[in-house]
């Protein structure tokens, strides 16, 4: 009898008529919300092999394909809204650029003058970025402006002043120039 005041008192706080809270007890679970439990199981294992990053949209084509569910996006994205699954970024990393300043401790040495008349007298170097995966890797290269060939070059996964020295080391013992 105690139980039944304890229910009758919380279906009145919760404004919920005493069968509707008995039939959520008793009752299976309706066929669309077993449905919707099995799609998110799927879902979540097409979100973790994909490793955080496809969409619902990219989900839907998934389901459809590796498991034959025909699905909209709309619930798709509602499933995932509903298990709260973090958002991962897909987007490039985003480079600060500050205007270089003019130092008078490394002057212009070239003077705009990009075709020298002997090898080894004038070498350039860039660094770039290349999207690789799920990241980025970062490529070093060294010109011999008077052959325009690359003489030097390495990757790595960070852009550190060791991948420009050891790409520069390369580059010496590949060419052994001499003094000028």
């Amino acid at each position: 009898m105690r139980f039944e005041h304890s229910i009758v008192r919380l279906c009145h706080t919760l404004k919920v008529n005493r069968s509707t809270y008995y039939k959520h007890f008793t009752l299976p679970p309706a066929p669309r919300t077993v449905k919707n439990q099995q799609i998110k199981k799927h879902i979540l294992s097409i979100y973790m092999e994909s490793k955080k990053r496809l969409g619902a949209a990219k989900v839907k084509v998934v389901l459809e394909r590796d498991y034959g569910i025909s699905i909209s996006v709309g619930r798709v994205y509602r499933l995932m809204k509903s298990m709260n699954l973090p958002k991962m970024s897909t987007i490039k990393p985003k480079f600060s650029y500050t205007k270089p300043k003019v130092s008078l401790a490394c002057p212009n040495h070239l003077n705009q003058q990009f075709n020298p008349t002997e090898p080894n007298r004038v070498w350039t170097s860039d660094i770039s970025y290349i999207p690789v995966k799920n990241r980025f890797v970062y490529l070093c290269v060294i010109l011999d402006l008077y052959s325009r060939k690359v003489i030097a070059w390495k990757v790595r996964t960070r852009m550190t002043t060791s991948l420009v020295l050891d790409t520069l080391q390369t580059a010496l013992d590949k060419r052994q120039p001499t003094q000028p």
